[in-house]
């Protein structure tokens, strides 16, 4: 065996070495082994049994699939609309006919959050308004509005009370100006058009 070969070998074995010494997991031991040892080892928790959940209604609670009965404390009040509004009555178009509800008594509205302000009557005005093309026009009655609405509420704000003061258009509606404030959030959509286009143009 020569001597470039006997060095040779002897790198190889030295890396090998250090490659072996540098993947060996780093391991520390306690100084003391005994004291390591006996320590304590912590108890578990103890576990905490829940309480039964109650096989049938408290009678702090009412049944949720019936009307609630009205008065305090207003927070037991059933809000599940399905229960709500299962008698109420609908349109043509499956959504809740809001004025047939308010003749049929099944709804009392306030016109203000004001308990102390005096009521306003509601009073029978009609304005015509001009549609676009072949639409038919639109007459807008103040009769069912002020069931539950004060003259504040569109006025002046909304509605300027002035003839031709208001440049209403189906595309400022939708954006949620003029009748799209209410109509398509709190009252029924504006995609039911014949509920407000009504006059055949002449």
């Amino acid at each position: 065996m020569t001597r470039t070969t006997i060095g040779g070998l002897s790198l190889a074995l030295a890396a090998a070495v250090a490659l072996f010494a540098c993947t060996k997991p780093f391991t520390k031991a306690p100084a003391d082994q005994s004291a390591a040892s006996a320590a304590p080892v912590p108890a578990p928790a103890p576990v905490v049994a829940s309480p039964p959940l109650p096989t049938q209604l408290s009678e702090d609670f009412e049944d949720p699939t019936q009307i609630p009965t009205p008065g305090p404390p207003f927070a037991r009040e059933n809000r599940n609309p399905e229960v709500i509004y299962k008698n109420f009555p609908r349109d043509q178009s499956g959504n809740i006919d809001w004025v047939k509800a308010f003749k049929d008594n099944l709804i009392k509205p306030r016109e203000s959050l004001d308990g102390t302000k005096p009521p306003v009557p509601p009073f029978d005005f009609n304005i015509d308004i001009p549609a676009v093309g072949s639409m038919p026009n639109v007459v807008f009655p103040h009769f069912p509005h002020t069931f539950w609405l004060d003259c504040g509420n569109c006025h002046p704000n909304i509605f300027v009370m002035k003839k031709g003061a208001n440049p209403i258009s189906m595309v400022k509606i939708v954006n949620g100006e003029f009748c799209g404030r209410c109509h398509g959030r709190v009252s029924f959509p504006i995609s039911n058009c014949a509920r407000c286009h009504v006059k055949p143009k002449t």
